[in-house]
């Protein structure tokens, strides 16, 4: 079973690895002389996603953290730190031609502004850079809003209100992410064939390498699908009395074990629970959350 404090600080170190990382490539192009707009607008997208990697470090080393989904977090934030240094080396291969030969450096640009570095792959970049944005957004701002919700003296007609709508906008987003993954897809499938007719032995080894940061792309929307998806099932199982944290529920050697709400009926359902690490062994049994009317004789052990 993961130690919930070890993972909470391997998130939090490459939270700091992804920060600086945004920062040393926006470094790099704002020391670019004359920098192409291609590469200026970048800029932009990383001064818009390290807020929230800052917020999501600040968060995560608070004593009271209440960030949810952190395993899907931590997918979403390897996938920016790689996606920055993948951008960076590339900077860096250019850049170490441009101070080779000077001569060099006015045709760097001008050929960046036609395209050496394609849209395709700057538009891979800014995409996974948004889907870590957007991810964390999701992450942060759900986490919030529970922890609101769940303080007692909030009016229910409050609560509700805001249950619902963060309802509609999980449902918004995830449904962005959907249209965007069909937009992926295609784009895989026309580079895949533009691979296949490619004649020339450079331009396919540049598409294969665009293929291959298409598809960190893919799995990066994956990511924030998903943490759409959990965090809709969070909150409306709040919004419906019912919420259910239940992680690591395990039985061996001839034990048994059951968590959550088992045999409730309608009055005890709810109950707001949040269990972890539920394990039995040595031919015992464990059981945790609402229980009614259990018959232990009728369990099956697991290892039967």
């Amino acid at each position: 079973m993961s130690d919930p404090l070890s993972i909470t600080a391997s998130v939090v170190g490459i939270t700091t690895a992804a920060i600086g990382s945004v920062k040393f490539l926006h470094t790099t192009i704002g020391d670019i002389k004359d920098v192409p707009n291609t590469l200026g607008n970048i800029r932009s997208d990383l001064e818009a996603v390290e807020p929230f990697l800052q917020k999501l470090r600040g968060e995560l080393e608070s004593e009271d953290s209440q960030v949810l989904l952190i395993d899907d977090i931590e997918g979403a934030v390897e996938n920016c730190n790689s996606a920055c240094s993948i951008f960076q080396n590339r900077l860096d291969h250019w850049m170490r031609h441009a101070t080779k030969h000077k001569a060099f450096w006015a045709e760097w640009t001008d050929r960046l502004r036609v395209g050496i570095f394609e849209q395709g792959t700057i538009n891979v970049f800014k995409g996974r850079l948004n889907d870590c944005k957007s991810t964390l957004i999701v992450s942060l701002s759900t986490s919030s809003m529970l922890t609101v919700t769940r303080q007692g003296f909030m009016m229910k007609e409050v609560k509700d209100s805001m249950l619902k709508s963060n309802e509609l906008r999980l449902d918004a987003e995830k449904a962005r992410a959907t249209r965007e993954l069909v937009v992926i897809e295609s784009s895989l499938q026309q580079l895949t064939v533009s691979i296949r007719d490619e004649v020339n032995e450079e331009s396919r080894r540049n598409l294969e390498q665009l293929l291959e940061e298409m598809q960190q792309q893919k799995a990066s929307n994956e990511v924030f699908r998903k943490t759409c998806k959990e965090a809709l099932l969070k909150t409306k199982n709040i919004h419906d009395g019912i919420e259910q944290e239940i992680k690591d529920t395990k039985a061996n050697n001839n034990s048994r074990a059951v968590a959550g709400l088992i045999n409730t009926p309608g009055e005890a359902r709810n109950i707001k629970q949040n269990i972890s690490g539920t394990s039995a062994s040595g031919g015992s049994f464990a059981g945790s959350g609402v229980i009614y009317g259990l018959d232990l004789s009728n369990l099956s052990s697991k290892n039967e």
